[in-house]
């Protein structure tokens, strides 16, 4: 089996020392997939303390992209999409209500490419929400994605491979609802997707383990979804926890794109 963490809302507003605190005990091992924001605006609600009047390019914090490249150089961490300014347009989320979707993956995508000489490959979208606009947006560009939980809201594709893999992941769905995520990647012929388990302060850890103890017994991608800028000690405890877990068992620690590529 494959195991990999994602981390969402790194921005502008990161501090280094959040993200080393959180994952430097381990991620030289266990490598840690950062979903950025490529311009985190004045009403972001990403998991930060948004201060400055106007929208701030993530490179306009020089300790944090030091810092980045820095663990980039030595393979912990990898670069991924999420959203542009993490707002909410009209009350709902960027790529579910926002405009200008296809240009701010394309500006977005090239902002982070260049400022950490990096392909950034995977979109996680703010919220684990999107529209059909947001799915045209991001596979218009080639992203695959990285998913939470659950068939909805699920966006109709004009593609063959779309109907045979929605109606797997479908049946999949009904038969254990919440207690597992689907195991594997799903290809829906314009992109390819895998699903994560949320963990925080309130996780349930007997129901993380035996989540991970499915997809294990199914030779499947077990991603776990954090977010450092929120994650009190509680939380770090919980993850600490899971990570000794997987240790022990042994499971190939991989990036998300990783997890696409890899084949």
């Amino acid at each position: 089996m494959k195991f990999c963490i994602r981390d969402d809302d790194t921005c502008y507003y990161t501090e280094p020392a959040v993200l080393e605190s959180v994952f430097g005990d381990f991620w030289d091992e266990v490598p840690v997939t950062l979903a950025c924001v490529p311009m985190a605006s004045p009403d972001t609600d990403a998991m930060v303390e948004a201060t400055e009047p106007v929208p701030m390019p993530i490179e306009e914090n020089a300790a944090l992209r030091s810092y980045l490249i820095e663990r980039l150089e030595a393979g912990s961490i990898e670069i991924a999409l999420h959203g542009y300014h993490h707002d909410t347009p009209g009350g709902r989320p960027e790529f579910v209500g926002g405009t200008g979707l296809a240009r701010k993956v394309r500006d977005g995508r090239r902002q982070l490419e260049a400022v950490f000489d990096t392909d950034v490959r995977v979109f996680v979208p703010p919220h684990v929400r999107l529209a059909n606009r947001g799915v045209r947006a991001v596979t218009g560009d080639g992203l695959d994605l990285v998913r939470g939980y659950g068939p909805r809201p699920r966006e109709l594709q004009a593609h063959p491979k779309w109907w045979t893999t929605y109606t797997r992941f479908l049946a999949f769905h009904v038969r254990y609802r919440r207690r597992f995520r689907y195991p594997r990647v799903l290809d829906y012929g314009t992109h390819r997707e895998i699903y994560s388990h949320r963990l925080n302060a309130r996780t349930d850890m007997t129901w993380c383990k035996r989540a991970f103890d499915y997809i294990a017994r199914n030779d499947g991608v077990f991603c776990l979804s954090v977010h450092a800028n929120g994650l009190n000690e509680r939380g770090q405890r919980k993850l600490r926890e899971i990570v000794s877990y997987a240790r022990a068992r042994e499971p190939e620690f991989v990036t998300a794109s990783e997890i696409f590529y890899s084949d």
